[in-house]
């Protein structure tokens, strides 16, 4: 089933297909396949304008009214990888032993996340390699692999 976003943003990364519920962003995800479509909605242009500021390294984080979905599990996991500042990393231990958990379901639920970016799961690293990405690996989905790569890379502070 392909979802029909509200609005499509068009970032430096790719695509990203915008859906709200109400007056909270649901869903916030990077699909290669998605063409570009404006809304007139204001929280939607909101969304749109934060994602402009944070691509061109205006703002380190997000100020958008959010609802989670997901098991209690993915919302514990997704909660704790929303405390990863900018420019930081986390390994997928590290927010295992956080929610009392294993790294390989820690990663399982960042897959899952429902609003990528705003929960910054490209934050979430191994210990010995990078990580998938939105439900890709290196070798499985070599773009979500290149995506998580650039976000890293943008984040970057400079002193």
């Amino acid at each position: 089933m392909t979802i029909k976003y509200e609005m499509v943003f068009i970032s430096p990364v790719g695509p990203i297909g915008i859906q709200c519920y109400g007056d909270k962003l649901s869903s916030l995800v990077i699909n290669h396949k998605l063409k570009k479509t404006d809304s007139k909605n204001w929280l939607y242009r909101e969304v749109g304008r934060q994602l402009d500021l944070y691509f061109q390294k205006k703002i380190f984080e997000f100020d958008i009214p959010f609802v989670l979905e997901g098991t209690d599990y993915q919302k514990k996991v997704l909660n704790e990888v929303a405390k990863i500042k900018y420019g930081d990393k986390k390994t997928y231990s590290q927010i295992a032993k956080k929610v009392n958990s294993h790294p390989r379901p820690v990663g399982n639920a960042c897959r899952k996340n429902p609003i990528q970016l705003i929960i910054p799961c490209h934050r979430v690293i191994g210990k010995n390699h990078l990580g998938g990405f939105a439900g890709g690996t290196q070798n499985m989905n070599k773009k979500m692999f290149l995506v998580k790569n650039s976000l890293l890379k943008l984040e970057v502070k400079k002193n």
